[in-house]
Formats: structure tokens, sequence, C-alpha cells
């Protein structure tokens, strides 16, 4: 992940632009059009009229216009964002597609639409039977999670919602899609509230990721305003209308507008919405949209592999790294106790040295020659070629074992 910047200066970028047209200099920038014309205006940069690089192709000539003198900045520098593509990952992922065989061919999967409600996939029926027990409220028939999908229209487009839930479940079949409905319908929740991630459901597995589908229209709200009061006549203060407290009533008004949507069954974040737009209504785009979520859901499979691989790997190098780091201070402490045993010998070889020339000097001090003994007891202990025991140090502990006097 790294960024590119790419800085324009103001007079070469003039004669570029009055050299080259601009919709070649713009691929070669890697920019639009519109880009590149943005930053000529940055920079106060006069662009070719229209027409320019047709006159020039008939032959005629047209004089270049001088670049002006100008306040502002002589140069623009543009910085670009360039996202790092983990090769690994998209060469398995093409592997998982071509393991899976995921691209089905058309000729094969043509949906054709059911005559009536009895010609339904089986998945479809059990959506179609879980609508017939309810009851419009909020002027919708909804069902959430009841089974794999959840759906919530006016009654009049109750059959298009079934046909759209069969069409789903046809394109999801040739994918190889489980259906999970043995899950309790999940209870109810207030309006504008949002569902915990992670919650059980009935939904479809789609190559190992739960998904479920969602099927909506958009019903208008609008308050009902309430009727007038009649005003009562009271003795002394005449003609008063009376308080009364009356709940807000409202009209449910359906749009005709269908959202269908699948949505991720552990995060409940919607994978995909559709529509119906100018170019197609919702029927046309679901096989597009299916395919769309089972190359997600093979993503997410490839993508939690490799980072468990990775993980792996990297737990398998810090264990490494660990070993390494004490034999490291293994070696660093033998190395401490070479240096003092090297030590005590240097202070062990100028002590034979020190008796030696006591003992060939005619003048050391009594002192010195009646210490020679212990000296040479001393070199013996300091030396670890010999290592000679010493009574009087060795039997004396450091801590007193017998605890304090007081």
């Amino acid at each position: 992940m790294t960024w590119k910047t790419t800085t324009f200066e103001r007079q070469k970028l003039f004669d570029e632009v009055w050299s080259t047209p601009i919709s070649k200099l713009a691929k070669e920038y890697e920019l639009s059009d519109v880009g590149l014309r943005k930053i000529c205006v940055t920079l106060d940069i006069p662009l070719p009229p229209r027409g320019y690089w047709q006159k020039l192709a008939a032959g005629k000539t047209i004089p270049k216009p001088p670049l002006r003198e100008t306040t502002v900045a002589t140069s623009y520098t543009r910085a670009t964002y360039i996202a790092h593509v983990d090769q690994v990952l998209e060469e398995r992922i093409v592997h998982a597609r071509d393991e899976l065989c995921i691209n089905v061919e058309e000729d094969t999967n043509v949906y054709f639409p059911p005559a009536d409600s009895t010609s339904f996939s089986k998945e479809a029926k059990m959506v179609g039977r879980a609508m017939k027990g309810t009851k419009v409220v909020a002027g919708a028939l909804s069902i959430s999670g009841v089974t794999w999908t959840d759906v919530s229209v006016s009654p009049d487009l109750k059959e298009r919602a079934l046909l759209l839930v069969d069409r789903f479940a046809h394109e999801l079949e040739a994918l190889g899609a489980k259906f999970e409905n043995s899950c309790p319908p999940s209870p109810p929740l207030r309006r504008g509230a949002r569902r915990a991630s992670g919650s059980n459901r009935n939904c479809f597995v789609l190559h190992g990721q739960r998904f479920f589908l969602q099927i909506r229209e958009r019903i208008v709200q609008e308050l009902v305003p309430p009727p007038p009061l009649k005003p009562q006549k009271t003795p002394r203060t005449g003609i008063q209308p009376p308080w009364e407290y009356r709940p807000p009533e409202y009209r449910y008004i359906p749009t005709g507008k269908v959202y269908a949507s699948i949505v991720d069954a552990a995060t409940y974040y919607e994978s995909c919405k559709l529509e119906d737009t100018a170019r197609g209504n919702i029927e046309t785009k679901v096989k597009k949209a299916v395919c769309s979520v089972g190359d997600t859901a093979i993503r997410r499979n490839v993508e939690s592999a490799l980072r468990e691989e990775r993980a792996l790997i990297r737990r398998k190098k810090a264990q490494d790294w660990e070993v390494a780091k004490k034999n490291k201070e293994a070696l660093l402490a033998q190395l401490a106790a070479f240096e003092k045993l090297s030590k005590d010998l240097d202070r062990a070889r100028s002590l034979r040295r020190f008796i030696d020339e006591i003992a060939t000097s005619k003048g050391a001090p009594a002192e010195l020659v009646r210490a020679l003994e212990l000296m040479a007891l001393m070199a013996d202990w300091l030396d670890p070629l010999v290592k000679a025991p010493w009574p009087e140090v060795d039997a004396v502990a450091e801590n007193n074992p017998f605890g304090s006097g007081w």
C-alpha cells in the first residue's frame, strides 16, 4: 500500500495539451478527461477550442496562443493511492473457483417462471406457507426469521415476492447452496431496531458462508388528522371544547417499490441490494447477484484459510525465535562464565609472579615472606585449572543462615 505522486509543470503541460488531444494525454497520465481539464484550470492553462483537432486534420493552420503570466502556482502535485494486490490470495481464489465449478452455462441454468403456486420449488413453497398465517400489520405482510427469506410486502405484491423467492432459490441451488430452516423463528424487534450480530437464524449456506434473503416493499407512513371535537356548553364559561387525549393514528400507503437484498446472517450486513431501475427489474439481476455473493463467499473462505496459514507460519517463526533467543542467552551466559574464569586465571598468574619475585628478592618485607604460603593457596583457589579449596572462605556462606542476632 503506497502513494504515487505525479507533478505537473505548467509550461510542460501547456505544450502537451496543445500538441496531443486531451483524451489521449489523459490516458498517458492515467486520468480522466475531466480530471486533466481540472488540473489545467488549476494551473491557468488555456485549452484548445472545440473543433481544433478536426481543423488541423483538414490542413488548416491555427496559431498557438502564448502562455500568459499568472499568479497561480507553476506546478501541481497529484497523489494517487495504490492498493497492494495479494497475488497469492488472488491465485488461490481463481483455483478455488475452478475447483467448485461455479460458472454454470447459460443454456443449462435457464429459469422458467412457474405457471401457478403449485409449481414453485420446495423452498419457495415453504416461504408461501409461512406467509399464509400472517396478518397485515403496518400495511404489509411480514415474516422475519421464520424461513431462509424475510418478506415484508403489501398484499398486492405477495405474488411477485414469492416469484422472486422461487427465482433466488433456483439460482442458489444451481450454485450448490444448502437451505437451513430448522431454527425457531426470531423474536420480533421494535421498529427501527437492528438485530444483534452472531444470532442464530434460518438461512442458506453458500460455499460455507451463511446468508438470508430479504424482500421488502417501501411503504409510506402518513399521520391521519384527528376529527374535530364537538363543542360543549358550560353554564359559566359558555362554549368550551373539552380536552381529550387521542393517540396518533397512521395510514400506510404501499409505493410498489420492491427491494431484494442478500444479507450476511452473521453480521446482518447487506452483501448486495437489488431494485427496479431503468436498466432492468430485479428479476433480470438475480443471477448476477447470486454469483457475486458466491464469489464473496469463496473469497472469505480463501482469506480465512490463508490467514490461518500465515498465522501458523508466524507462530512457528516466533517459536523458532524463542529457541534462538534462549540459545543466545545461554551462549552469552557461558561467555560471561568463561570471561570470569579467564579473569581469575589472570589474577592467579599475576599472584604467582608476585610470589616468585618475593622469593627471589633479598629485601622483601617479612610480612610478605610469611604470607607466601597463604598467597600460594589464594593463587590455587583463583586458578580455574587447579580449583584448590580454601576452607576459611568456602565454608562461610554469603548470608547468615542463622538469622539476625537481634
